[in-house]
């Protein structure tokens, strides 16, 4: 059996801060059969000068739209892997996030063992914006199937992101490549599951990725619109597959996106109280009013505690010193419950590790 060959794509657009990190874990491969596509439009920054440096490696591809063209968003941007002249096997690598050298020999290990899979992964590790370590991932099990894959997420038991997933390029191709909700929020989830329907999701429990979590700013925290609008657009795809079939699985999904919907405004307004202008405040009760009003037609409730009423009295008061003064115990706690979640996840993994070893 020949060595498995693979395409890895990084979509961007001003990513001076971390591509030349991404571009490098993937020049580290110990796995030599691969081939990176680089998808760039619209930088401002020094990402094509980044880029420039690599050009003398012919395993490295730049596909930049032309500088007399708008810039394509990140779902128009995300749609040209379907013209990649790609590999057998496709990933995808966010343009902040870091590959460990054995990833791509743990991935053509992992196919090796399980060729019927239809998707492979391997665990990974949350690194915080100066790439220091958060916590391990959640572990998963070391098989599922598309509805327990889904249905583990939707309960919180696993957690998902872009980056690290591989899968058959012509399978990706085949369905159409990822599926274009609102700035891509939840898409990759539903093309998880597309892809899992196809076999099974194959997981090795070593660590071989890293992905960055970021500091919620004003502009992301501001942006709940386009974030209910995708949640939407998941739920209405989710209703037209077997998976809502199940009355479990349709409850775990609701659920699953109340408590998202939950977190996301609890960050928006913590946002808010320490950040936010009084014209911030306004556009947040604007866009809080629409969604209140979606979400009650959709059927999506339990979003809102007392958590919530209080934060949004805060973060009404015109002093911003006062909101940052009854800001700093939440602060606190959000910062103690963060340090509990590291250590459970610690042991959480140390258990899973010392069950996988024979």
């Amino acid at each position: 059996m020949s060595a498995p060959e693979f395409s890895i794509v990084i979509p961007t657009r001003n990513g001076e801060r971390y591509l030349a990190a991404a571009i490098e874990s993937v020049l580290a491969q110990r796995h030599p059969h691969w081939r990176l596509h680089i998808l760039e439009s619209g930088s401002t920054d020094a990402t094509l000068e980044i880029v420039a440096r690599y050009s003398g490696d012919s395993r490295l591809a730049l596909h930049s739209t032309p500088a007399d063209q708008p810039p394509l968003d990140i779902v128009g941007n995300w749609a040209r892997i379907l013209q990649l002249d790609l590999s057998e096997y496709l990933t995808i690598l966010g343009h902040d996030d870091l590959l460990g050298a054995d990833f791509l020999a743990e991935i053509a290990a992992l196919i090796a063992a399980e060729p019927n899979a239809s998707l492979w992964l391997t665990h990974f590790a949350l690194i915080d914006s100066d790439g220091a370590l958060i916590r391990p991932c959640k572990p998963f099990p070391p098989r599922l199937s598309a509805d327990e894959y889904l249905y583990g997420l939707h309960t919180r038991r696993f957690e998902s992101y872009a980056t690290g997933y591989v899968m058959r390029s012509a399978d990706y191709i085949e369905l159409g490549g990822i599926p274009p909700l609102r700035n891509l929020l939840y898409a990759d989830l539903l093309l998880w599951y597309r892809l899992t329907q196809r076999g099974y999701l194959a997981c090795s429990p070593r660590c071989a990725f890293s992905y960055r979590v970021h500091g919620q700013s004003m502009s992301y925290a501001m942006q709940l619109g386009d974030w209910y609008a995708a949640s939407e657009q998941y739920l209405a795809a989710l209703a037209a597959t077997d998976h809502f079939k199940e009355a479990t699985h349709k409850r775990a999904a609701y659920a699953c996106i109340a408590h998202e919907l939950k977190r996301a405004f609890y960050r928006a307004l913590l946002t808010l109280i320490l950040e936010g202008s009084a014209e911030d405040r306004r556009a947040f009760r604007r866009v809080e009013a629409e969604i209140a009003a979606r979400a009650a037609k959709m059927g999506i409730a339990g979003y809102r505690d007392w958590r919530t009423r209080l934060l949004k009295l805060v973060a009404a008061l015109p002093s911003r010193r006062l909101r940052r003064l009854l800001a700093a115990p939440i602060v606190l706690w959000r910062a103690r419950r963060a340090r509990r979640s590291a250590r459970r996840a610690l042991a959480d993994r140390s258990r899973s590790v010392t069950a996988d070893r024979p």
